[in-house]
């Protein structure tokens, strides 16, 4: 029997978001391939309370303090001096976490730093974090091309993935109430005011706007704006936004259409659990986005800005319950066959294995 390898995972976010999500998937079936997983999060969220149900060891530093949470992460580093040492491997998640990478190193810790976000400036602290981790694990091929010709001493790439339930595809048809949803942090650069734009020129007074999502302390302003325009619009009557949903794959079942027109992502995992109930989907024409959707066949990739290229796609989508069953049930197929976690669990085992080897 293989030797179980401690592996200590740090995540500055537990809340409703592709990285935890990402992560969890895997944590919840570690001990399937003999990795022994510690969680450490910088505050209480959905997927700390997920792993604690699962009877993984997870810990967290409390609530989401306004102003404080993000001193959370630095603090996350006394418990790698205070308890480093106990681990194989320490697995840290997001460039908002280059620090502990160093911090790792320094306490001469095995360090993965596995990267999900696209920033537009590579910073030297994320430079000298990339050069100092014994590996960088990039979650997309889009990832990966982004940071290419940043000196590293070893890179993996490792597509992100998620779990199937046996959920039947959604079954669409013309009914009284035509759901349009995104799910996303409520911020400009997810586009939710692109959205919001496209669906006001929408004909069909059966479709309604769902947008899912956490308003940040910078964002509110933003959100005030959303607002502002639904009510200038005569729409507001059926446009929601009822905050983060703890219940994603029942919201995305419900969906007539699913929208993702962030202005850059890596991986669209919010994409790729809306095919996986089913439900055609409608993203901007992005390196990642072309990773998880297939143009006219799962859904419809526009071009980044269009609003009115936005709004045809989706008066195509919920004039048809034909196409949307055709799409959806292309993507239900798709997702099984690309991004089943199944299929990257001794990926991770192997990264492990390659780390602790003398």
């Amino acid at each position: 029997m293989k030797t179980a390898i401690k592996v200590l995972y740090l995540l500055h976010d537990s809340r409703r978001s592709g990285v935890p999500a990402v992560a969890s998937a895997f944590i919840k079936r570690a001990t399937m391939v003999g990795v022994k997983p510690t969680v450490l999060f910088a505050y209480n969220g959905i997927y700390a309370s997920e792993l604690k149900n699962a009877g993984i060891p997870t810990l967290t530093l409390g609530s989401r303090t306004p102003f404080l949470w993000r001193f959370k992460r630095f603090l996350m580093n006394v418990f790698l001096l205070l308890k480093g040492k106990e681990f194989d491997v320490v697995h840290i998640h997001s460039v908002k976490l280059a620090c502990s990478v160093l911090v790792a190193r320094l306490l001469g810790l095995k360090a993965v730093f596995h990267l999900h976000e696209l920033p537009r400036r590579v910073s030297y602290l994320l430079r000298l974090a990339m050069a100092s981790a014994d590996c960088v694990v990039f979650c997309s091929e889009t990832c990966a091309a982004h940071f290419d010709g940043i000196p590293v001493r070893k890179k993996k790439t490792i597509v992100n993935a998620m779990a199937f339930g046996r959920q039947s595809p959604t079954v669409h048809s013309d009914n009284d109430v035509l759901p349009v949803v995104m799910v996303a942090s409520l911020n400009r650069n997810k586009g939710q005011h692109l959205l919001l734009k496209a669906f006001s020129r929408l004909r069909d007074p059966r479709a309604q706007l769902w947008l899912y999502g956490t308003t940040g302390l910078s964002a509110h302003g933003y959100t005030r704006y959303l607002k502002r325009y639904a009510a200038k619009h005569g729409i507001a009557d059926r446009v929601f936004m009822p905050g983060p949903t703890s219940d994603v794959f029942s919201v995305f079942s419900n969906a007539a259409v699913v929208v993702h027109p962030s202005s850059t992502e890596s991986f669209g995992m919010a994409l790729v659990e809306a095919q996986s109930c089913g439900v055609p989907v409608i993203a901007h024409d992005l390196e990642g986005m072309r990773e998880v959707v297939k143009n006219d066949v799962t859904g419809y990739l526009v071009s980044p800005g269009d609003v009115e290229q936005m709004a045809r796609r989706l008066e195509e989508l919920l004039s048809d319950a034909g196409l949307r069953n055709r799409m959806g049930a292309q993507g239900y197929r798709m997702v099984r066959e690309c991004f089943d976690i199944e299929s990257r669990i001794p990926e991770y085992r192997k990264l492990y294995e390659d780390m602790v080897s003398p």
